[in-house]
């Protein structure tokens, strides 16, 4: 452990210059480490991925479609239903946060253009990525610092509400907010490295989570760079043991730790690159696995996922609180395990989505267009290179809910690598919707082990200095509860 005094006010030269580097990331400039690439880059032909052409356009909108999950009558949420996983439902927002902390994607490739969205990219030089692409929390420290003590991390405080607060709770549980604005783009909008991390309230919750457990550091005495390397060296554990722990085939993920990737060998940091293979596909799970709805927290008790909108909480532009009411605070006893009450829990991994049917039909069409964009190989090519027993044909057909199946049919052969995933997960021998089939499981373990690998300060670095045995989500929020106890 380090111990330090308050870090030195930046000189002007450098805050000039931070403020440069900012721009400059606004308008597309990137690192060299922040680019795509193909894990699997063998099975870049066209015999290994969909047909091109409208045909197969039309066909993903059907099965986009068939994705909806029937609506039954859905049960109080931290009541156990049949739609449910084994994972508590922090975990889903969880995924979401590690994956806008590695992808932020740009593209240049005509952009909305509807002359190319039959066509698969030529190639990814076209794409970039404005994320640093390693685990490194990117978007946690691309934002302001408290300026009362600069090794601390800026937090907003919470506006009075007109319901009670949750109970221990303090008044720095709101991201930092720019004022009110009549302009929507502007008004209230979240300072913060990625404000994608603010458009629903238990991701920006997990945000400010992440800011405060920063500052837990610091208040042990740490100064900023040594709080920022260990809550770095926090996260990758959590993300490679907690997370993939309970996402991953655990005998894939034992191999992969133990013996190191089989498929995707990267020796120098300089080479890295953010695979397809895992960003537009294995690693897009938080869909299948939200909720229709949440106990959110003592006020609002099987609120819809829609009405966890930030923007809700906040009203409309340039009127309302100048930042988050203090009754959507959110009670995180209600997503993980930290009381005897089992917490509610994320929806089992699979090919059916809850939600309102048109946002859904929507959501899903946005991933398999891009898996076709981008040239993903399909589900049965990567299990035939990968050598494990592919799920294809009447198989595939009949691990499928029976809504699906006319409009899976054409892809029973060919599938969308995503679309795979799911049925492979959620097939009822195996393995029954509690984690990721064989091929995803290898693609998510691979890519995660090899980017915390090349990750500033290492964990798996040998002889790392760790000043910790293990770090899950739950302990990262304990960590940034701690503070709510001492910062008011």
């Amino acid at each position: 452990m380090t111990i330090g005094c308050d870090d030195a006010w930046p000189s002007r030269t450098n805050a000039v210059g931070a403020r440069v580097r900012a721009l400059a990331h606004d308008v597309g400039a990137r690192t060299s480490a922040g680019r795509f690439g193909r894990m699997f880059a063998t099975l870049d032909a066209p015999a290994q991925r969909l047909p091109d052409g409208a045909a197969t356009v039309h066909a993903l909108a059907r099965l986009a479609e068939a994705m909806t999950e029937p609506q039954p009558v859905p049960p109080a949420p931290r009541v156990q239903s049949a739609g449910d996983g084994p994972l508590p439902a922090a975990y889903t927002y969880l995924l979401q946060f590690v994956l806008h902390d590695l992808v932020l994607a740009r593209a240049d490739d005509g952009g909305t253009d509807p002359s190319t969205l039959f066509t698969p990219l030529a190639q990814l030089d076209g794409v970039s990525n404005r994320r640093s692409g390693r685990l490194d929390l990117d978007s946690v420290y691309d934002a302001p610092r408290d300026p009362a003590v600069v090794r601390r991390m800026l937090l907003g405080k919470v506006a009075p509400g007109t319901l009670p607060r949750p109970p221990r709770k303090g008044d720095r549980n709101d991201l930092p907010r720019f004022s009110r604005s009549t302009e929507p783009a502007r008004d209230r909008a979240p300072r913060c490295g990625d404000p994608r991390n603010d458009d629903m309230l238990v991701m920006s919750q997990l945000h400010v989570a992440f800011l405060k457990a920063h500052n837990a550091l610091v208040s042990g005495g740490r100064t900023f760079d040594a709080a920022r390397r260990g809550l770095r060296q926090r996260y990758q554990w959590m993300v490679l043991f907690d997370l993939l722990g309970q996402i991953c085939d655990r005998t894939v993920l034992e191999d992969v730790v133990e013996n190191g990737p089989r498929f995707w060998r990267v020796a120098r940091a300089a080479d890295l690159l953010m695979p397809v293979e895992f960003s537009a596909a294995a690693f897009c799970l938080a869909p299948a696995m939200m909720r229709g709805s949440y106990d959110y927290n003592p006020c609002f008790r099987d609120i819809a996922r829609g009405a966890l909108a930030t923007r809700f909480a906040l009203g409309t532009a340039g009127r309302g609180p100048h930042a988050l009411p203090e009754h959507w605070i959110i009670a995180w006893e209600g997503f993980l395990p930290l009381e005897a009450r089992a917490p509610q829990r994320a929806r089992a991994l699979n090919t059916e989505l809850a939600g309102a049917p048109q946002t859904v039909a929507a959501l899903a069409l946005q991933h398999l267009l891009q898996g076709y964009r981008l040239g993903l190989p399909t589900g049965q090519a990567l299990a035939r290179h990968m050598g494990v027993p592919e799920l294809a044909g009447a198989a595939l057909l009949a691990a499928l809910p029976e809504h699906q199946r006319a409009a899976a049919a054409p892809f029973a052969e060919a599938t969308p690598l995503w679309f795979y995933l799911l049925a492979e997960a959620g097939h009822p021998e195996r393995p029954g919707g509690a984690h990721l089939g064989p091929v995803g499981s290898r693609i998510v373990a691979e890519t995660v082990w090899t980017l915390v690998r090349h990750s500033d300060s290492s964990i798996l670095v040998p002889g790392a200095p760790l000043d910790f045995d293990r770090f899950t989500l739950s302990d990262l929020v304990l960590m940034a509860g701690d503070q709510d106890r001492f910062a008011d």
